[in-house]
């Protein structure tokens, strides 16, 4: 009695599949693993933001604080070395407006300090002065010379 033999041209063509489908199953694998262009450019800028000083990222409860705050928009922090604390800003209509505490409205300064930001870039959508630190939210893929021109504005302040 004789085994019945496969014949060898179907054997080789299941074993081609397998090869084939194992050799694109790794190149899917490995260019998953590979970080696109936009990862790397917002690894770029981010790089830049911590040597300028910069902290990167956010608590819940500070994105909570801002009301322009979205999942595409990045917060920045910056050591506050202004005489300015407690103030938040938000960009309405291109333009900032004090948002808390309404009552520096009647202080001195307030003109000033409207000057102050007025001259802010664009990409800032909100700013926000605490004791320590300010916090900023902007798109943080309009790159790295924008960001050197918001540290430059921020510290005019």
């Amino acid at each position: 009695m004789m085994a019945q033999q496969i014949p060898s041209g179907k054997n080789f063509s299941m074993e081609s599949f397998i090869i084939v489908f194992v050799i694109i199953f790794l190149i899917g694998a490995v260019s998953f693993l590979k970080p696109s262009k936009k990862m790397k450019a917002l690894s770029e800028v981010r790089m830049v933001a911590a040597k300028e000083g910069f902290k990167i990222g956010s608590t819940n409860e500070l994105r909570k604080k801002f009301k322009n705050w979205n999942p595409e928009v990045a917060i920045y922090q910056i050591k506050n070395s202004s005489d300015h604390k407690n103030l938040h800003y938000i960009k309405s209509e291109n333009k900032f407006e004090l948002y808390q505490p309404i009552s520096f409205k009647y202080e001195k300064n307030f003109n000033l300090m409207e000057e102050k930001i007025s001259k802010l870039p664009s990409s800032i959508l909100e700013i926000i002065f605490y004791q320590s630190n300010i916090a900023i939210v902007w798109n943080e893929m309009l790159g790295i010379e924008e960001l050197l021109k918001i540290k430059e504005a921020i510290l005019k302040i």
